[in-house]
């Protein structure tokens, strides 16, 4: 039997740098939680992004969010998605596609996936229109001048966590 036929259609890897999590990527998370018996959440040290956390506290903070949803867990992982996913038994990779400009790099990512491992299928997911304009780029830009804002867009571990990192300054 080949690796190809351990794989689950009924298991999901979602991968990301989640630097930090937030709720676009939950609401992901938990559609997906749906849909499949296993999600597994693939946190990635990608060496091409300056990290506000570290990837110990990442993989904390999305195991402190996550405790309560039975069927999701949280890993790192390094390397080429498509081998980590073979790995897992994964046969679905999750990517979130907020607006048209993701659709480029996702298609190209996904092109090269189906060519590296063809077994192994991509399903886009788009968040509530909430969180569609929302990118962990955008949380580490508002915690950095003004972590209050971000209340409801973070879980609140993470924004108990940013509150440490970037303290509101006093008497402002």
């Amino acid at each position: 039997m080949s690796q190809a036929e351990h794989l689950s259609p009924r298991v999901a890897l979602y991968p990301g740098s989640f630097d930090p999590v937030h709720n676009g990527h939950l609401h992901i998370i938990r559609r997906a939680a749906k849909l499949f018996d296993r999600v597994v959440v693939a946190v990635a040290a990608n060496p091409h992004k300056n990290p506000l956390f570290t990837l110990e506290e990442r993989l904390e903070l999305l195991r402190e969010t996550l405790r309560a949803d039975g069927n999701v867990e949280a890993i790192t992982f390094g390397g080429l998605t498509v081998d980590n996913a073979k790995k897992l038994g994964a046969g679905v990779i999750i990517r979130g596609l907020r607006l048209v400009s993701d659709f480029e790099s996702e298609l190209l990512l996904d092109m090269h996936n189906r060519r590296l491992e063809p077994s192994v299928e991509t399903l886009y997911m788009m968040p509530e229109k909430e969180y569609i304009y929302f990118n962990s780029s955008f949380v580490k830009q508002i915690a950095r001048l003004d972590v209050p804002r971000l209340e409801g867009y973070v879980p609140d571990c993470v924004f108990r966590r940013l509150l440490e990192k970037f303290p509101p300054a006093r008497g402002a």
